[in-house]
């Protein structure tokens, strides 16, 4: 080889070496001496080395950094404003007593693969009014770790600056959990590199940030926090409450679940002073403070506590909220859109007026049977007592049939209790809260509320009515009451009786109507309604309409007991089939003929329907005519013969 091409090979290696040497300057350790300019990280003399362009730490290695006070024991504040090539292996700011201050701005980012640790009383700026934000990026993945350590003593700004956890989780290895440093941050984003690790709070304390990130990599159990900007949680990511509590004080949409939110058993509490959307999900215990309205953005539900406050507002809009065995407390107000509905268990029973389970109704005892059901749910507006959304309905059925609505009142101010009820009578009425009933009644009752679906039964309870006759004993059968949803409906049901009496005789004794009684009735009633106060309550209201209703029912009776004589003209011209089953005008004016011989129909209702006792009494009208017998086809139905006869004796003369 000859001479020329030897010093050509030469030149190549020193250059290799040069570039090798270059390209692989190991991880040293920086201290800061402060004898540059005692400001600049980029100075290399600060950190006790040559002046360079790349003379300082993390320029072109991964390095490690302690930074104390400079030379002289004078306290420096150092500026950041550079984004590290390399970045760090570590950094540990200050010392036991001292005080530095790192300010990392100008939109530099510092990496750290291991840890920062900010003690004594340092400070680290994450970013000033001069120098702007910086934003610090925290690599640490190994299980346990602690990317962050901020001493008890030092001090931490963020200003609106991002701080960011990347880690990969320990390679991968399961079981990983990383603490993130409970302190206050403006920008919180997670964002490691796999997921199979964790990251909580240091013990699981009190911090806050403005805006927080979790990405599609990332689970984080939550503890206790609180965000006053937007929490978002990604595609992928996963917030879980792990039994703490969840603060969202911004205004607006402060909670963007994209991914995964398990409650945990936790609290979500909302609590701006503006209006505020809360995330559709599932929450263990939602809570609303603030004097504006929380409007849900979709189908929600609660599985333990939902609370509205005295100066908050909860807007269902158009979705539905399934709070079934959640304890619903509302001190403010609900309101609900065209389809908004919450479901809500409800529970319910047969009562008395002031609440008091009862078991037994009797029209001779001047009883009503109300219906008393409790749902915290259809409380809307706190500050006064509501009716409930709907209607309710009492009917009774056997011999007769009679259905009465009544209205569910609330019985206070936000007690979430409701009742409504309808007085037992045995004779025909049109008057409002009257129910009709006759003989020995089976009480039942449906609450439906026109959003809910639940359903639950009270205790049972038995009534009787004083007119009982036409195959039925003195019995007391036994009701039961059925909750559900969309429209409040009670039904009393009058069966004839199959099961053995339990009902004395001396309770089957019907009261007798005079116009003595009904005077006396008369002037109680006066005397009430003189009494009443200037803004009566609906109770109050209730009761005596009621009462004024009873007395209506025995003038009625009165009338109704004066005998006609028999045969006389009653102007009927009977021209249509009656038969079982029927209600219709022709079946009033039949039983108003029958009534007038005792022996035919001692009974004497006049009710419209023709049941089993009008049925029997038509059948002893035609033996005892000689029309039809037993086992004769017709036998019981007003056909053409049996017409002929009464409009005989009781058509026009």
């Amino acid at each position: 080889m000859s001479r020329k091409h030897f010093i050509v090979l030469g030149l190549f290696l020193a250059v290799g070496f040069l570039f090798l040497s270059a390209s692989t300057v190991k991880a040293a350790t920086y201290t800061w001496t402060g004898d540059g300019d005692g400001h600049t990280w980029t100075d290399g003399p600060n950190w006790g080395v040559g002046s360079g362009p790349n003379a300082y730490p993390g320029a072109t290695s991964t390095d490690d950094v302690i930074i104390g006070l400079s030379t002289g024991n004078v306290v420096p504040t150092i500026y950041a404003t550079t984004s590290l090539g390399f970045g760090l292996t570590s950094l540990t700011l200050g010392d036991a007593g001292k005080g530095p201050v790192l300010v990392i701005g100008n939109g530099a980012t510092l990496n750290a693969s291991t840890t920062v640790m900010v003690v004594g009383t340092s400070t680290l700026k994450l970013g000033d009014a001069t120098w702007g934000s910086g934003t610090l990026r925290l690599g640490n993945g190994a299980s346990g770790a602690t990317p962050l350590s901020i001493g008890s003593s030092a001090t931490f700004v963020t200003s609106t600056s991002t701080v960011t956890y990347t880690a990969a989780f320990n390679g991968g290895a399961p079981g990983s959990s990383i603490f993130i440093a409970t302190t206050t941050y403006y920008n919180l984003n997670l964002t490691p590199t796999s997921t199979t690790g964790t990251f909580t709070f240091v013990n699981n304390g009190n911090a806050t940030t403005t805006n927080m990130t979790i990405s599609s990599a990332a689970q984080f159990n939550a503890a206790t926090f609180v965000v006053s900007g937007t929490l978002t949680v990604n595609s992928g990511g996963v917030l879980d409450g792990v039994g703490g509590n969840i603060t969202f004080s911004g205004s607006g949409t402060p909670f963007v679940n994209n991914g995964t939110f398990k409650a945990d058993g936790g609290t979500v509490q909302y609590t701006s002073a503006s209006a505020t959307n809360i995330a559709t999900g599932t929450y263990a215990n939602l809570e609303l403070t603030g004097a504006a309205t929380k409007t849900l953005l979709g189908a929600t539900t609660a599985t333990s506590t939902v609370t509205v406050p005295s100066d908050a507002t909860l807007a269902i809009s158009t979705f539905t909220f399934t709070a079934t065995g959640a304890t619903w407390t509302n001190s403010g107000i609900v309101t609900e859109g065209t389809g908004g509905k919450i479901v809500h268990a409800s529970a319910s029973a047969f009562t008395d007026s002031s609440g008091t389970a009862k078991s037994f109704f009797s029209e001779n005892n001047g009883d009503s049977v109300y219906l008393t059901v409790t749902d915290t749910s259809l409380n809307f507006d706190a500050s006064t007592a509501e009716s409930v959304t709907g209607t309710a309905t009492i009917s009774a059925s056997s011999d007769t049939s009679s259905t009465e609505t009544i209205t569910l009142t609330e019985t206070g101010i936000k007690t979430g209790i409701f009742r409504g009820g309808a007085r037992l009578a045995s004779i025909s009425s049109n008057f409002p809260g009257i129910l009709e009933c006759f003989g020995s009644v089976t009480l039942s009752a449906l609450f439906t509320d026109s959003q809910e679906t639940d359903t639950s039964t009270p205790s049972s309870a038995t009534g009787l009515c004083a007119n009982g006759g036409g195959g039925g004993g003195s019995s007391a059968v036994a009701a039961t009451t059925v909750t559900t949803a969309t429209t409040a409906t009670t039904t009393a049901t009058t069966t004839a009786a199959t099961t053995t009496p339990v009902v004395t005789a001396t309770s089957t004794a019907t009261a007798v109507s005079t116009l003595e009684t009904v005077q006396t009735k008369v002037a109680s009633v006066i005397a009430k309604i003189a009494a009443l106060p200037t803004n009566p309550t609906t109770s109050d209201l209730a009761s005596i309409q009621a009462e004024i209703a009873a007395i209506l029912i025995e003038l009625q009776s009165i009338q109704a007991a004066q005998p006609t004589p028999q045969g006389v003209a009653l102007g009927f011209n009977f021209v249509r089939p009656l038969a079982l089953g029927l209600r219709h005008a022709d079946v009033s004016n039949l039983q108003q003929a029958l009534k007038t011989d005792s022996s035919v129909y001692p009974e004497g209702l006049v009710t419209g329907y023709f049941g089993s006792m009008t049925l029997k009494a038509v059948q002893k009208f035609q033996g005892k005519y000689g029309i039809a017998s037993p086992g004769v086809p017709g036998y019981g139905n007003v056909g053409p013969a049996t017409r002929a006869k009464l409009n005989a004796l009781y058509g026009s003369k």
